[in-house]
């Protein structure tokens, strides 16, 4: 039986607002470190890289670890990072620091849902069946490091508001990086151990194995889009869409805030939306309102349609984090494996996002960046479909 661990979402609920602390306004913080559009896709990217290295190395490495273990150590890691970023002041420094906090990200994102699934609430009797268990879980775990995420992501742009210039983004990444290493001990001292299932082959680095049902791989790419939303949208191209249009930083601010909130709320009543309608009905809904909402941000450039898209976004986002993992678990069939598969999809859906979208912004410009976002999310919807159809057939 898993563990009883009565401390963990609340915990998880903190993750979130340090891990978001400063993600909306690190590409902000690179413009203003350096002039040059590549130094800030290097940037970006950089910590990107640093995802997929967990993603797709630790693939069979994180899984067999005690989650308790991987996101203490990917904490210490990323709060490490944070403070690294935030004394830099030469370009191999940055850099350094960049790739630890992707590396410490990605610990912590890949532990975090191992974690999910090897705990139950205090006093759960559990009496559905093992996948709506699993969707609950994850929900449950999302909304909370969601909620967390929603408080945080506005936290540090107002600090980088409130104090002017480069040392209002380098307060708040030392702020950021002291609360992490804090959090870290308390996550040490309050949760149980928190071992792999039986059965789970022992940790060990290398190449993971894509191997798997009919439409695995259609499954895995879709996997990708609520890590480019996130990554793309949430932490790179709506921040800049905001700069770029002239918006103040309290509007940024509150438009990441909106989408953070919108997308808790959905997620707090996701499980029941699936077991109404159904994983692909859901997928399908999420990336329409996604196409909906590019749309808006890349025709309109008005404040009240920037929130506006921002809440919109948040719906999109949810139904994608509620329904991928789901998916990816029922296409490979096994929880620990396949949610350690949806990671490397997701790494690779950030790195799109993130470095993507710092580079289109700054060639193409807002418009045909999220014209090309929401041509994008239009072709998941037809992937959808498909992936829809295979299973069914099966």
């Amino acid at each position: 039986m898993a563990p009883d661990a009565r401390w963990f979402l609340p915990l998880m609920a903190v993750t979130g607002v340090t891990m978001s602390l400063t993600a909306p306004l690190e590409v902000l913080f690179a413009h203003q470190f350096w002039d040059s559009s590549g130094y800030v896709a290097v940037f970006m990217l950089s910590a990107a890289v640093g995802i997929i290295v967990i993603d797709v190395f630790g693939s069979r490495f994180v899984p067999g670890l005690d989650a308790k273990i991987a996101l203490v150590a990917g904490l210490v890691t990323f709060g490490c990072a944070c403070v690294g970023l935030g004394v830099a002041s030469e370009n191999v420094v940055m850099m350094a620091s960049r790739v630890l906090q992707g590396l410490g990200g990605g610990m912590v994102l890949g532990a975090g849902l191992q974690a999910a699934v090897r705990v139950r609430p205090p006093s759960a009797v559990v009496t559905a069946a093992p996948s709506s268990d699993l969707a609950r879980s994850l929900s449950r775990f999302n909304a909370a490091f969601l909620f967390g995420g929603a408080v945080g992501a506005p936290g540090g742009l107002l600090i980088a508001g409130i104090i002017n210039g480069k040392v209002g983004f380098q307060i708040a990444l030392v702020s950021t990086g002291v609360l992490a290493l804090l959090l870290a001990a308390l996550l040490a001292m309050a949760l149980p151990g928190l071992g792999a299932p039986d059965g789970t082959p022992p940790p060990r680095l290398g190449l993971p194995r894509f191997g798997g049902a009919p439409g695995n791989g259609a499954a895995l790419l879709l996997a990708t889009g609520a890590d480019f939303l996130r990554g793309g949208v949430l932490f790179t191209a709506l921040p800049l869409a905001g700069a770029a249009r002239d918006q103040s930083t309290i509007t940024i601010t509150a438009a990441i805030a909106v989408m953070s909130g919108v997308e808790i709320v959905v997620l707090a009543v996701a499980p029941r939306i699936i077991r109404r309608i159904g994983v692909f009905t859901l997928l399908i809904t999420a990336f329409a309102i996604g196409v909906v909402s590019a749309t808006l941000i890349a025709v309109l450039d008005s404040a009240t349609t920037y929130l506006l898209a921002s809440a919109l976004f948040g719906l999109s986002l949810a139904g994608a984090t509620a329904s991928l993992p789901v998916l990816v678990v029922a296409q490979v069939g096994n929880s620990s494996a396949g949610l350690a598969k949806f990671r490397i999809s997701a790494g690779i859906g950030q790195l799109a996002g993130m470095v993507g979208c710092a580079v289109l912004a700054s060639q193409i410009g807002i418009t045909a960046l999220f014209t090309v976002i929401a041509v994008i999310l239009l072709l998941s919807t037809q992937l959808t479909h498909l992936v829809g159809r295979r299973m069914a057939a099966t």
